[in-house]
């Protein structure tokens, strides 16, 4: 969950790496132009909340994945904690909305997709896939769904369908003016239930028992999806 301290911590850590600054340099700072950072942080921290994407700057291991987008099927072999969900989530976000910032050198689709993400099971998949690109590992805080990779503006939540504290798919708003559509599914899902529908982007938490893989990656071959 996003605190007003977290996101005032993450508008200074924006402001500093932004004017090449240091939080010890801030301490020395003038009154009057001191203030004038703070009002500038409150209002960066107000506008951080719904959008995510927009302060997204990823750490150098980060944007060497996103350079391997061309790639069909791909992944992160990493340890923990160390950036590996919100690499694909954030990327997923992206491709979603085509919101791609200026240092973004990996893979762009044209216009607008339909991507699927999946997980472990339903609640694990709410605690981590969910959470990340919506903000919320519980659909039904409304207040909290576009706090996290996809922004608030670009949520269509009148499309929205939920099971629950889970989102199933809703539609995302893309900057072309037409909207991609996001599904989230599990592992526990029989795979017939995969059947019969085609997607640009495929992205897995954890490894896939073999069966759902295999219908996941049927579902991209007409498009020339990508899988990660």
């Amino acid at each position: 969950m996003l605190t007003p301290d977290i996101l005032m911590n993450r508008a200074l850590r924006y402001i500093v790496d932004k004017h090449d600054l240091t939080i010890d340099a801030l301490k020395t700072i003038p009154g009057p132009l001191k203030n004038k950072l703070q009002d500038l942080a409150i209002d960066i921290s107000d506008d951080m909340r719904y959008n995510q994407l927009k302060y997204f700057r990823p750490f150098d291991h980060q944007k060497s994945f996103f350079k391997t987008g061309s790639s069909d099927r791909r992944g992160i072999l990493a340890a923990n904690r160390i950036g590996k969900t919100v690499s694909t989530c954030y990327e997923t976000a992206m491709h979603l909305t085509g919101l791609y910032p200026e240092w973004w050198e990996g893979y762009r689709f044209k216009g607008p997709i339909t991507a699927m993400v999946a997980g472990e099971g339903w609640s694990q998949v709410a605690l981590v896939l969910q959470n990340e690109l919506l903000g919320t590992q519980d659909i039904k805080l409304v207040e909290n769904i576009g706090t996290g990779a996809i922004p608030r503006s670009h949520i269509k939540t009148d499309t929205m369908r939920n099971d629950g504290a889970n989102s199933i798919g809703v539609e995302i708003k893309h900057v072309s003016g037409t909207n991609s559509y996001l599904l989230f599914a599990n592992y526990t899902q029989e795979v017939r239930q995969l059947q019969g529908f085609k997607l640009n982007l495929a992205v897995f938490d954890e490894q896939p028992p073999d069966d759902f893989f295999s219908e996941v990656v049927t579902r991209t071959a007409t498009t020339q999806g990508k899988v990660s």
